[in-house]
């Protein structure tokens, strides 16, 4: 199974579904028509992936038949693979297979890198019969395909190794997201009749002729693979002894971890008899030769656990996933799960959690076969399972559920600090060459805790060589689903995120702009997310509760403010927030400015701050989003930074605040995920543009990663082709005439802005765009949720 964005892919049997990620709005292919084959055509042994890096799907299957000729006495084997065009699975795929002359391709694994996808097969003898499949294994094979070529819907050339008769039971690695060009693989491999395991690499690529296959045994390191005892069942009935086997179900690969599972024997402690159990390996591949890490048994007295599969979340939680049966009245084949956080002991796992129950006794002859986990790709604390357990007829079905281990996060507000400015080679040294993602620290840095999960703070680009945008990631990409700060050229530009840090508390930004182009970086903090102790999240609806125009006048100023001369307002008990709040969410704006520079807000009332908030050329209304720490009386200072006598005018609205304590709602990072583009090219949310002063409801939940409950979302909007200048607004319900606004924007200017908006009950936010006349599309990423 895999998860994207949106959906849930599931393949198995010669079914493929696609549902939403709530379980709703499924979509039934049966896999001869997804893979387009003739009516004599057999299949089988389906796997679907989800890869992040490319936002492709990929599904890979075993065809086979029994038509002679074209140097077949008996039929042909096929591996069918087909990838999406796009992240959405509903859409367009090209399909395409690899031929095999009287041998069948069984047990097709898929394995990922940053360039390449393999496929491996276990290899068989076909002969006569009426379908043409012997039980004469020749060994193992390995098919690449480069991603350059998968992605451009043409031809698609491959590389193939051929058999490899020292090789069974292959399973190339998944990497959930690619990092290394290098495809991971582990095997059981014969030695003089025993079987070993055995591990390597598939490097190089399919193009340039240089597909290789390396391996090495682990027979030192790891003991052998062994077959295990029949499971039980109660009432004296045992799962049939052909349906569970040793192999390899499950390989995964992170941060030089190749981890695999299996079924092996063991008698658990206290037992007087063999028993299936569990086995998970996991082994270093980033030294010069493998070194173990953990090898451990999930095993239990008087109990079966058989057929695992395994799962790493991006933050480096591992849930295991598997099947438990006994003799013991109604102890049925059943799931369930257990998980390691990446700070917990090596060879330890969490107690078991069922995950669905099972109804009967199972009477069929294959078990296992179709269990799948995978990583989220938006939620960095999030896999995917999808485990087998019997059903009322007595045969397999799958529960399909999303895992997590967290309960979300508290936030610390501080006082702004700057982790990252390439000017001054802090954190990334020298500007940001085009297309080049450069990661780093955070966590650890400047007063942030080594294990803090998500940090508030201001991104700002200056001294672009080139008009363009930059993606903040949590894992290095040159091509970023989303965007988080758009610029023009010779304009010093800033914006508001709300960003997860990875497993090892880093960053990644990329610059994408014109060949040859620089950009400087800077990045300033205002607080970070730690599992407790800090403050939890409330929702208001907008409010604004500053305006410095003498014609509006909302606040303790009815005039400009006056360059590098700092200003106190109060925020208690203003706009709804309350006089316990710690720190607030909002949108700070500037108009009527006479000379071009830049506001600070912070708790601290200084006329020289280390940090800006907002950056700012004459002429130009403009806002930006902050989360920001409240002085000890519930106030903030602002500061307008510009030389010589100049003043502007000053606007805040608050849309939330935090308070010490769990009374609020905790926030959940998420990956940033694309939501709303109507751009022809994308139509993704609400296709087409917004007509001025109409407003449009987005549904929110159930997509990239919000689930449904969620009371609020971070996230970036970003307008682009606006025919006329004006602003547009978030609001939970629909407004047509709002009292506060989200972003400002004059006319040819594609510029975004950090939001955090609350949802209505439904789980939705509307969005309006303000003008005269005219359209303006809309782009929405969202960065995480509170609930």
């Amino acid at each position: 199974m895999a998860v994207g964005p949106d959906s849930v892919v599931q393949a198995v049997n010669l079914m493929l579904r696609i549902t939403d990620r709530n379980g709703a709005n499924a979509l039934d292919v049966t896999l001869p028509d997804f893979f387009l084959l003739p009516a004599d055509a057999f299949d089988s042994d389906p796997r679907v992936i989800y890869d992040s890096l490319h936002g492709r799907w990929v599904a890979i299957e075993l065809s086979w038949d029994c038509t002679t000729g074209g140097g077949a006495a008996f039929g042909h084997g096929y591996l069918d693979i087909a990838i999406s065009r796009t992240n959405n699975p509903r859409g367009l795929w090209d399909s395409y297979y690899r031929i095999y002359n009287d041998t069948l391709p069984d047990y097709p694994g898929i394995g990922t890198s940053t360039d390449k996808v393999v496929l491996s097969a276990n290899v068989f003898q076909m002969g006569p019969g009426a379908d043409c499949v012997s039980t004469t294994p020749l060994g193992t094979d390995f098919t690449g395909f480069d991603w350059a070529d998968l992605v451009n819907g043409g031809g698609l050339g491959y590389a193939a190794t051929g058999v490899l008769d020292s090789r069974s039971i292959v399973r190339p690695a998944v990497q959930s997201p690619a990092t290394s060009a290098a495809v991971y693989w582990v095997s059981y491999g014969d030695d003089s009749g025993s079987l070993v395991v055995n591990e390597g690499t598939v490097t190089g690529s399919v193009t340039a002729r240089t597909f290789d296959v390396n391996g090495t045994t682990l027979a030192d390191l790891v003991s052998r693979p062994l077959e295990p005892p029949t499971p039980q069942q109660p009432s004296g009935n045992v799962v049939d002894p052909s349906a569970i086997d040793s192999r390899i179900t499950d390989a995964i690969w992170q941060s030089n971890k190749l981890t695999w599972i299996a079924t092996y024997p063991c008698t658990p402690a206290g037992d007087t008899q063999a028993r299936d159990c569990v086995r998970l390996t996991q082994i270093n591949t980033g030294t010069s030769s493998p070194t173990l890490l953990q090898d451990f048994l999930i095993a239990e007295t008087g109990k079966d656990n058989y057929m695992g599969g395994i799962g790493l979340t991006a933050n480096g939680t591992l849930h295991v996933v598997w099947t438990r049966s006994s003799s013991t009245a109604g102890e049925y084949p059943s799931s369930y799960t257990s998980y390691q956080l990446s700070s917990d002991a090596v060879n330890s796992i969490s107690p078991k959690q069922p995950l669905q129950g099972g109804a009967t006794n199972y009477t069929g002859q294959r078990w296992g076969d179709y269990v799948g986990v995978a990583q989220d790709p938006q939620d960095p604390d999030a896999v995917w399972q999808g485990n087998e357990f019997v059903s009322f007829d007595s045969k397999w079905s799958t529960y399909v559920s999303q895992l997590k281990t967290g309960s979300g996060f508290t936030y610390w507000p501080i006082a702004p600090v700057r982790v990252m400015d390439s000017r001054i080679n802090r954190g990334i040294s020298g500007p940001l060459p085009n297309n080049v993602a450069r990661t780093f620290p955070v966590a650890g840095t400047m007063g942030i805790p080594a294990n803090a999960s998500a940090i508030t703070g201001n991104l700002t680009a200056v001294g672009q060589t080139a008009p363009g945008y930059v993606a903040l990631t949590v894992s290095p990409t040159t091509t970023p689903s989303t965007s988080t700060l758009n610029f023009p050229l010779g304009d010093v530009r800033a914006n508001n995120v709300t960003m997860p840090l990875s497993a090892s508390g880093k960053l990644s930004a990329v610059y994408k702009a014109s060949a040859g182009k620089t950009t400087h970086l800077l990045l300033d903090v205002t607080g970070y997310f730690l599992p407790t102790g800090g403050a939890t999240y409330s929702t208001l609806t907008p409010a604004r509760i500053l305006d410095t125009r003498p014609t509006v006048h909302i606040g303790p100023y009815g005039t400009p403010f006056i360059a590098n001369t700092p200003r106190e307002f109060a925020v208690w008990n203003k706009g709804g927030v309350p006089d316990t709040a710690r720190a607030i969410t909002g949108n700070l704006t500037v108009t009527g400015q006479t000379g071009p520079g830049y506001l600070s807000l912070s708790d601290t009332n200084t006329a020289s701050p280390s940090t800006s908030t907002l950056n700012f050329p004459v002429g130009d209304t403009r806002a930006n989003g902050v989360s920001v720490k409240l002085t000890t009386t519930g106030s903030l200072w602002a500061v307008y930074k510009t030389s010589g006598f100049r003043t502007a005018h000053v606007i805040f609205d608050v849309t939330g605040y935090y308070v010490p304590g769990t009374g609020g709602l905790s926030f959940f990072p998420l990956n940033p995920g694309r939501r709303l583009d109507g751009r022809p090219s994308v139509n993704l949310g609400l296709p087409g543009p917004f007509a001025a002063s109409v407003a449009r409801t987005l549904d929110v939940d159930g997509h990239v990663g919000v689930p449904v409950g969620a009371k609020a979302i971070t996230g970036n909007l970003t307008v682009t082709g606006q025919t006329r200048a004006g602003y547009a607004s978030i609001t939970p319900d629909p407004d047509n005439a709002p009292a506060t606004s989200t972003i400002n924007f004059p006319l040819g200017d594609t510029r975004a802005n950090g939001v955090t908006v609350p949802l209505n009950g439904s789980g939705d936010m509307s969005l309006v765009y303000k003008a005269g006349s005219g359209t303006t599309y809309l782009i929405l990423d969202v960065a995480g949720y509170f609930k």
